[in-house]
């Protein structure tokens, strides 16, 4: 996986510094969007990105996470792109997908092949090179999606055992790789001591949602969480009436989840000004937590490493 990009860190309005809500990867040479926020398509430019887009996948369908669809679809419509384009969301994608494309005009014929997600446990979606993307149900005002993506596991070949005993590369070296024994100069190389299972790595996108036990076995173990904190926590009453995480929450289930590494978005217009009060505010919450994760507060297009 190339880098991810964060092109919106901003909650409901965006701001002179944050854009709305959008994560922007390439999956071996496929473009894919978590969520696509009003201003997405700019964003792309100026992050010098591809703007012709593979996959969407769509959280929910409040306009900070989605006004940016038209504009993308429009834009690929009209260089004529032939390739589909695939859009993943919750009940109602269809016909949402269906509205926007009645309400603008089209003059080519852009493949769109939307599909409506209601998962009330964790189920793959859909495989894109050697990545799965999971979704799952999570809990908010309108019916709302948490996606992970999912690398591969691999079998990799143990270099410290060849030099070892001396063997020199070669084709059986995919033998070994596949799980079979090899005879190498009249010895036998055993594939369980020249190998060893390297662990895919993993993106977990949630974001407007309000905390549940079964986000953790989600998230568990993830090398990126990307994670909604609208609210400093001493607006707890607030978040849970808006269905939103405060940073607490979202710090919670990362110690819970054993991530390795938190990026806190979706901040509300509030903080815009006062981004060292919630700085202090995470370090507290890491100490009492004793989170071991780093934690980012990131601005837009922030890139994260994860390959």
């Amino acid at each position: 996986m190339d880098k991810a990009t964060i092109l919106g860190t901003s909650s409901a309005f965006p701001t002179k510094l944050r854009n709305h809500p959008a994560v922007y990867l390439n999956l071996e040479g496929n473009t894919v969007l978590l969520d696509c926020g009003e201003g997405t398509q700019r964003q792309i430019r100026v992050a010098e990105l591809s703007p012709s887009v593979d996959y969407i996948f769509l959280t929910h369908w409040h306009g900070d996470h989605s006004l940016g669809v038209a504009g993308i679809l429009q834009s690929m419509n009209m260089i004529r792109r032939e390739e589909p384009v695939f859009i993943f969301g919750p009940q109602g994608t269809n016909s949402s997908i269906s509205n926007i494309l009645k309400t603008y005009k089209f003059y080519a014929s852009l493949p769109i092949k939307s599909t409506a997600l209601d998962l009330k446990r964790e189920k793959s979606i859909v495989k894109i090179g050697r990545y799965t993307v999971y979704g799952l149900n999570v809990k908010h005002s309108v019916k709302c999606l948490g996606y992970k993506i999912k690398e591969d596991d691999s079998i990799n070949i143990r270099q410290e055992m060849l030099k070892k005993y001396g063997v020199t590369p070669g084709p059986f070296l995919k033998a070994l790789k596949s799980g079979k024994n090899v005879k190498y100069k009249g010895k036998v190389l055993k594939a369980k001591d020249f190998t060893y299972l390297k662990r895919g790595k993993s993106l977990v996108y949630l974001t407007d949602l309000v905390y549940e036990k079964k986000l953790v076995k989600f998230a568990k173990d993830a090398d990126v969480l990307i994670i909604e904190a609208t609210f400093s926590s001493a607006l707890q009453e607030k978040a849970k009436e808006a269905f939103h995480l405060t940073i607490a929450d979202a710090l919670t289930l990362a110690k819970e989840a054993s991530v390795k590494a938190v990026y806190l978005v979706h901040t509300s217009q509030r903080y815009e000004s006062s981004s060292v009060s919630l700085k202090n505010e995470i370090a507290g919450l890491k100490d009492k937590l004793r989170l071991k994760a780093e934690v980012f507060l990131p601005d837009d297009l922030s890139k994260i490493e994860f390959c």
